[in-house]
């Protein structure tokens, strides 16, 4: 990861000479970041990440010249990535919440033996979250935000973050228990 200079200084060779080297740096720096937060998001889906992952750092070389500094430029950048799912999420109308029924089919395919939760488990119950408690999921526990850095990252109040984030915890260790019953 970039220092903040070193990210300003990259910034203003992108601005005041066009050098997209220096963007190329950036995207070098951030691009698995990115890719990662994008990929939880999708629930694994790797050409839509490649799809969301481009148009994040394209949106973000096309608004540099917006970007004030007062953040991170990394926080900024996750800020695009993650407009750009909610984006494509409104689109497709593909809004996930949890569905107890999947929960119940699951328990009913699983062999009685196994009570552990394997992180395939994890996975498909994060994936049952709503976008945004996923975002929040994501953010803080894999990707090591701060409550304040994700409300900046989400445009939220830190207050409604750390709602979303019990929200999620509540929703994942009911469905978790409920994959433990199996």
């Amino acid at each position: 990861m970039l220092t903040k200079i070193q990210e300003l200084a990259l910034i203003a060779r992108c601005i005041a000479g066009d050098d997209r080297n220096a963007y190329g740096h950036l995207v070098k720096a951030y691009a698995d970041d990115i890719r990662r937060m994008l990929d939880r998001l999708t629930s694994g889906d790797s050409a839509l990440v490649d799809d969301l992952a481009q148009e994040t750092f394209v949106k973000g070389y096309l608004s540099l010249r917006s970007f004030k500094g007062v953040s991170r430029f990394r926080t900024w950048l996750f800020r695009i990535a993650y407009n750009e799912f909610v984006n494509h999420t409104r689109c497709s109308r593909r809004i996930m919440e949890v569905g107890i029924d999947s929960v119940e089919q699951v328990c009913e395919d699983a062999d009685e033996d196994e009570s552990i939760i394997d992180s395939d488990m994890l996975a498909e119950a994060i994936d049952k979250l709503s976008p945004t408690m996923k975002a929040v999921i994501q953010l803080y526990y894999y990707e090591g935000f701060t409550v304040a850095r994700i409300s900046t990252i989400l445009q939220m109040p830190q207050g409604t973050v750390k709602s979303y984030l019990h929200r999620a915890r509540t929703k994942l260790a009911l469905t978790l228990e409920k994959y433990e019953n199996c």
